[in-house]
C-alpha cells in the first residue's frame, strides 16, 4: 500500500514538474536586452558611451555630439553565464514604475546616465537619471554596468 502511494506521489511530480520548471523559467527574468550609457553636453571628443547587452554579446559605442567625432562601436560575445549574471538581481516591477528623469540630468554639465530594459515582451522602460546619482536600488546594477563600460575605452579602439 506504501508502495503504492509512493507510485502516485513520484507520478504527480514527474507530471507537474516539466510545467512548474517552465513557467518559473519564463517568469523569473523576462529580460530580452540591457541598455546602459554616459554623456556629457559640454564636452568636446567622445562625449557619449553606452553598450547594449544581449544574451550572446555586447555592444559598445562611442559617439560625439558633432559629425567631426566619427562613432566607433565594439563588440564582444558573452556567454549564458555572463548574460544570466548581469540580468538578475532587477527588481522589473519597481524599475518599471520610475519616472523617465529623474533629478537634473546633465545640468550645469554634472553627466547624464540612463539604463533602459526591453523585456522579451517587446516592452521597454527607460529612465535617465544625473550622472552617479542613480536610485537606491539599482545602485548595485548601475555600478557593475559601469565597471563593464569602463572597459570601453574609445581611444584605444
Amino acid at each position: 500500500m506504501l508502495i503504492i502511494k509512493m507510485k502516485n506521489i513520484i507520478y504527480r511530480l514527474l507530471f507537474l514538474l516539466p510545467f512548474c520548471y517552465g513557467c518559473t523559467e519564463l517568469n523569473d527574468n523576462p529580460i530580452a536586452q540591457i541598455k546602459y550609457g554616459t554623456s556629457f553636453g559640454m564636452c568636446a571628443g567622445y562625449c557619449k558611451h553606452d553598450m547594449v547587452i544581449k544574451p550572446n554579446k555586447i555592444t559598445y559605442n562611442c559617439s560625439g555630439w558633432t559629425n567631426s567625432v566619427e562613432p566607433i562601436t565594439r563588440t564582444e560575445s558573452l556567454n549564458g553565464v555572463g548574460w544570466d549574471s548581469i540580468k538578475t538581481d532587477f527588481n522589473l516591477d519597481a524599475f518599471f514604475e520610475l519616472p523617465e528623469v529623474i533629478g537634473c540630468p546633465d545640468c550645469a554639465d554634472g553627466g547624464a546616465e540612463w539604463l533602459e530594459i526591453e523585456l522579451t515582451t517587446g516592452e521597454t522602460h527607460k529612465v535617465t537619471f544625473e550622472y552617479s546619482k542613480e536610485p537606491d536600488f539599482i545602485k548595485p546594477q548601475i555600478e557593475r554596468l559601469r565597471k563593464m563600460l569602463s572597459k570601453n575605452n574609445c581611444n584605444d579602439m
